[in-house]
C-alpha cells in the first residue's frame, strides 16, 4: 500500500473518530448562576435591564407573610438591585422607584432602562420612566408620555427603535385587552407619543410572551380570560402565535400580522422577551402551560415546567432544545441581556411561592486544548516560514521582491490569498447563507479580467523593471503624479488595517473564548514578525499554506454539513434550488440593486482597482523571474478562482440547509460568527484548531501584505527616489524598522476600536480614502491608452473622480457596488479634459499601449 493511501486512511479515522456524537442535535446552550437577589422570598413581576455595563433589577411583589391560601397578603416593593460583575453580589441602591410597582414591561434603550405600566397593591398604571446607573448612583428620567391606558401583565419589547406592547389587563379584575401600541423613541422628545395600531388577529390576551427578532415583534401564546354572568374566571391557556413586520403592507406605517404555527404547548407568563439565541432560535424557558396550570391544589404543585421550548424562525418549527437549572422554572419575571448572556432574575416557582435565584443562558461552544495545540502549532510555523526565509533577505530587493524567486504558480496562490482576507472568508458563506450566490459573478469576473491585465498592464511593470506600480507613473507623467499614487495607496492600506484586523479577531475571540486584545495582540505580533524577518518572501509561502488549509477546511465543512444532512448532497442541492439559494441573475434595471447589468459593470470596476493599482496585489506578479511567468501567475490566480467561488459558495448554501434540517442545533450569534461558530461546533478536534487557525492566517495574510507593500512603496518612491546616495543595506534595515512600526500601528489600531468602540470614525476614514481607489486606478487607464493624457489631468483626474464619487455616494440611490466604475470612469473623463485644456509634456513612447515596444520575452 502507497504512503499517501495509508496517511489517507489514517486521516479518514481519525476524522470519523473526532466526530462530535450527536452533533446535529446539540444546543450549545450554556446555562447557569448569578448570585441570587439578596431578599430570601425572591419577587414576581420584577423590571430588569442594562445600564452602562451594569446589571439591575428592580420593583416586583411577594408574600412575605405567608402564602395567599395562608392569609397572606401581596407586597410590591420600589428597591433597586444592581450587580457589576458576575463574581460579586447584588447591592441595593440607595434610591428607589417612584413607589412601588411590579408587572410591567422593562426595555433597554441608549443606556437606559425604561419601565412602562405596571401595577401596585392600589391600581394599574399607565406611567413610563426610565433610569440610568452611574458610578453607584441612579439617575430617574420620566420625560416620557403616558401609556394611553392604565396596563399590566402585558407583553412587550423594543424593535429598532420602536417599544410595542400587547394585550394586558386595566384592572386587577378586569379582562385581557387585544390592544397593540407601539412609541417611536427615534424621533424628537416632545414628539414622542403612543400610537395603536391594528392588533394581532387572535384572541385576547394577558402574560403573552414577546421577542425581538430581524426587525420583527413576535407574540406568543398568553392567557385569555372567560367566565359566564355570575361565574368565576375560567382560565384559557393560548398556543397562537404571531409576527408583526413594521415595514410590510400596504401602509409601511402599519405593518402587517403574520400568522406561525401554534405552539405544542403555550409558554404564558415566561421570562419576557423571550431570549434569542443564534441566528435562528427564539427561547422560551419554563412557562405556564396547560398541565401546571391544571393543578388545583397550590400546596402540592409539583413547580412549572423545567423545558426550554424554541421556535426556529429559519424552518418555522418549535423544538426542544434544554433543561433549565434546579430551581430555574418560573414564570412572572423579566429577562434582559448583559454579557452576552440573557439574565432571568427571580419569579415565581410556585403558585405563591417566589425564588430569589438568578439564572442565565449563553449560546457557547467549548475551544477543547488539543484546538488550542493546533492552533499554536500553525502559528509556530508561521514563524519558522519567517526565519527560515530570513537567511536570504540580503537586499531591498530580496526584501520587496524576493529576488524574483518565487515559483509562478506560488505567486498565483499568493494573489488568490491575498483576496481571501479573514473578513472575506467568514462574510462570503454568511451572506449567501442569507441570500443567494448573486456575489460570485464578482468572483467569476476575474477569470475575465485577467487576460485583460496580461494584455494591457503587465508589460509595463515587467518591462520596466519596478518595483512599485507607482514607478510607472513617474516614467510616463512626472514624479508628482507618482508620489500622489504611493502616498494615497499607504493611506489607504494604514485606514484599513486596524479593522481588517479588528473584525475578524471579534469573531476568533468569540469561537475560542481568548480574550479580544490577547487574540489582537497574537495576531499583530505574529505577523509582525515574521514578515519582518521573512520579507515578501515569507509572506507569499505563508499566503499558499493559508489557501490550502482554508480551501480544506471548507471543503470538510460542507462534507460535514453533507452527512448530517438527510439525503446529503442531493438533499442540498435540490431543496436550495427550491429556494432559489443558487440563484445568480437578478433581471431589472433598478441601479439600486444588484440586477444582471450593475453586477457586470460594478465587478469589472471592482476588480480592475486592486489588480491595475493596488501595491499589495501587482507586487505579487512582479516577485516572478520574467513576464511569462507573471502572466502564469496570473492565470493560477484566475483558475483558482472557480473552484474556490463553487467551494466557498456551496459552503454557505449547505450551512443553510444544514441548519433548516437540524431545527434544534442553535448557530451563532451574528452572522459573521457563522462560519467560525460552525468550524468549531462541528469539525473534528483538532481538526477544527487548524481551520480557526488559518482564519487567524488568512487575517495575517492581509495584514502581512500591508505591512511589506507599503514598506516596499515608502523605500522606493520616497526614501530612494529623494535619497539615492543610502546605502542598499541601510534601506533594508528602514523597511524592517517601517515594518514593525506599522504592525505596532494596526495592533494598537485594532485594539483601540475594541476598547473605545469608535470604528465609525476609521469607517469614516476609509469611506474618504475608499473614495480615491477607483480615481488611482482611473490614473493608470490614462496612462496607458490615452495618449494625450499629461500630468495635471492625471492630478485633476484622481482629486476630481474622489470628489464625484463622494457626491454620487451621498445624493443617489445607486447601489454601493457603482461606486468604484463612478471613480474609474469620472477620473478618466476628467484627467482627459483637464489634459486636453491643459496641454503638457509627458513621455508616450513605450509607455502607453499604442506605444509599447515590442520585445521578445
Amino acid at each position: 500500500m502507497r504512503r499517501s493511501s495509508r496517511l489517507a486512511i489514517l486521516f479518514l479515522l481519525f476524522f470519523q473518530l473526532n466526530l462530535p456524537e450527536g452533533f446535529a442535535q446539540k444546543s450549545n446552550l450554556k446555562i447557569g448562576v448569578l448570585p441570587p437577589i439578596p431578599d430570601q422570598e425572591g419577587f414576581a413581576g420584577m423590571f430588569a435591564g442594562t445600564s452602562n455595563g451594569v446589571l439591575l433589577c428592580m420593583g416586583g411583589a411577594n408574600f412575605p407573610e405567608g402564602r395567599p391560601w395562608e392569609g397572606g397578603q401581596k407586597r410590591w416593593y420600589d428597591h433597586i438591585y444592581f450587580l457589576t460583575a458576575e463574581e460579586e453580589m447584588w447591592q441595593l441602591a440607595e434610591q428607589k422607584l417612584p413607589g412601588p410597582l411590579g408587572y410591567g414591561v422593562s426595555v433597554n434603550y441608549e443606556n437606559e432602562v425604561i419601565l412602562i405600566g405596571g401595577s401596585n397593591a392600589e391600581k394599574h398604571l399607565q406611567t413610563v420612566f426610565s433610569l440610568s446607573y452611574d458610578d453607584g448612583e441612579i439617575f430617574f428620567n420620566d420625560d416620557f408620555p403616558p401609556l394611553p391606558a392604565p396596563l399590566a401583565n402585558m407583553a412587550g419589547t423594543i424593535v429598532n427603535n420602536t417599544i410595542y406592547i400587547a394585550g394586558g389587563i386595566q384592572t386587577a379584575t378586569g379582562k385581557p385587552l387585544q390592544h397593540f401600541y407601539a412609541l417611536d423613541l427615534s424621533g424628537q422628545t416632545a414628539d414622542r407619543e403612543w400610537v395603536a395600531l391594528p392588533p394581532w388577529p387572535g384572541k385576547p390576551r394577558m402574560l403573552a410572551v414577546s421577542a425581538a427578532k430581524d426587525g420583527k415583534f413576535y407574540l406568543f401564546s398568553g392567557i385569555n380570560l372567560l367566565h359566564d354572568p355570575g361565574e368565576p374566571y375560567e382560565r384559557e391557556l393560548l398556543k397562537d402565535a404571531y409576527a408583526y413586520d413594521p415595514s410590510a403592507g400596504k401602509d409601511s406605517q402599519k405593518g402587517h400580522w403574520e400568522k406561525l404555527p401554534d405552539l405544542p404547548r403555550a409558554v404564558a407568563a415566561g421570562p419576557n422577551p423571550a431570549p434569542v439565541i443564534g441566528l435562528s432560535h427564539i427561547l422560551f424557558p419554563g412557562g405556564l402551560d396547560e398541565k401546571t396550570a391544571g393543578y388545583a391544589d397550590p400546596v402540592t404543585h409539583p413547580g412549572f415546567l423545567n423545558k426550554i421550548l424554541a421556535y426556529n424562525t429559519q424552518s418555522k418549527q418549535y423544538v426542544q432544545v434544554g433543561d433549565l437549572p434546579p430551581d430555574g422554572a418560573r414564570v412572572t419575571l423579566p429577562a434582559t441581556e448583559w454579557n452576552k448572556k440573557w439574565v432571568i432574575p427571580s419569579g415565581e416557582s410556585k403558585p405563591g411561592t417566589r425564588s430569589p435565584g438568578v439564572y442565565f443562558i449563553s449560546n457557547s461552544i467549548e475551544f477543547s486544548t488539543l484546538n488550542w495545540f493546533f492552533l499554536f502549532l500553525y502559528l509556530a510555523v508561521m514563524l519558522y516560514i519567517g526565519y527560515f526565509f530570513s537567511k536570504r533577505e540580503k537586499s531591498t530587493q530580496d526584501f520587496f521582491l524576493a529576488g524574483g524567486r518565487i515559483p509562478w504558480w506560488a505567486a498565483g496562490i499568493s494573489i488568490y490569498g491575498t483576496q481571501l482576507s479573514a473578513i472575506t472568508f467568514m462574510a462570503v458563506p454568511a451572506i449567501v447563507y442569507a441570500t443567494d450566490w448573486t456575489l460570485a459573478l464578482g468572483s467569476i469576473m476575474i477569470l475575465f479580467m485577467t487576460p485583460l491585465i496580461i494584455k494591457f498592464y503587465l508589460p509595463f511593470f515587467k518591462r520596466l523593471n519596478v518595483s512599485t506600480a507607482y514607478q510607472y507613473l513617474e516614467e510616463r507623467f512626472n514624479v508628482k503624479v507618482r508620489l500622489l499614487g504611493s502616498i494615497t495607496f499607504m493611506l489607504m492600506q494604514l485606514a484599513r488595517m486596524g479593522v481588517v484586523l479588528y473584525l475578524p479577531a471579534i469573531a476568533i475571540a468569540s469561537v475560542t473564548g481568548m480574550n479580544i486584545y490577547v487574540c489582537i495582540g497574537i495576531m499583530g505580533l505574529f505577523c509582525t514578525v515574521y514578515t519582518v524577518m521573512g520579507g515578501i518572501e515569507a509572506v507569499i509561502w505563508t499566503d499558499v499554506i493559508q489557501v490550502v488549509v482554508l480551501l480544506g477546511g471548507a471543503i470538510m465543512c460542507i462534507v460535514v454539513a453533507a452527512i448530517n444532512t438527510d439525503g446529503g448532497m442531493v438533499e442540498i442541492i435540490e431543496k436550495g434550488s427550491a429556494l432559489h439559494k443558487f440563484k445568480i441573475f437578478h433581471w431589472g434595471w433598478d441601479r439600486s440593486k444588484l440586477v444582471v447589468w450593475v453586477a457586470f459593470v460594478s465587478f469589472f470596476f471592482l476588480n480592475l482597482i486592486p489588480y491595475t493599482s493596488d501595491q499589495t496585489i501587482i507586487q505579487r506578479y512582479l516577485t516572478v523571474k520574467n513576464e511569462k511567468e507573471a502572466s502564469k501567475s496570473l492565470w493560477t490566480n484566475g483558475i483558482i478562482t472557480i473552484p474556490g467561488v463553487l467551494i466557498f459558495y456551496m459552503l454557505g448554501t449547505a450551512l443553510f440547509i444544514y441548519y433548516l434540517d437540524n431545527p434544534a442545533v442553535i448557530n451563532a450569534d451574528k452572522p459573521d460568527e457563522l462560519l467560525p461558530f460552525y468550524i468549531v461546533q462541528n469539525l473534528p478536534v483538532g481538526v477544527a484548531g487548524i481551520v480557526i487557525a488559518g482564519i487567524f492566517a488568512a487575517s495575517m495574510s492581509s495584514l502581512d501584505s500591508s505591512m511589506n507593500s507599503i514598506a516596499t512603496a515608502y523605500i522606493t518612491d520616497i526614501q530612494k527616489r529623494f535619497n539615492d546616495k543610502v546605502s542598499d543595506a541601510r534601506s533594508l534595515r528602514l523597511a524592517k524598522l517601517i515594518t514593525v512600526i506599522i504592525g505596532f500601528f494596526s495592533t494598537c489600531t485594532a485594539m483601540l476600536v475594541a476598547a473605545t468602540e469608535v470604528d465609525f470614525i476609521f469607517d469614516f476614514f476609509q469611506e474618504i480614502l475608499g473614495l480615491f481607489g477607483g480615481s488611482l486606478a482611473g490614473v493608470f487607464v490614462l496612462a496607458i491608452f490615452v495618449r494625450k493624457a499629461n500630468a495635471t489631468g492625471a492630478i485633476a483626474g484622481v482629486l476630481g473622480g474622489a470628489v464625484v464619487t463622494g457626491l454620487v455616494k451621498h445624493n443617489t440611490d445607486i447601489t454601493v457596488y457603482l461606486f468604484a466604475s463612478v471613480g474609474v470612469v469620472s477620473s478618466v473623463l476628467i484627467g482627459y479634459l483637464v489634459s486636453l485644456l491643459f496641454p503638457g509634456k509627458s513621455t508616450v513612447k513605450g509607455l502607453t499601449y499604442d506605444t509599447l515596444v515590442k520585445e521578445k520575452p
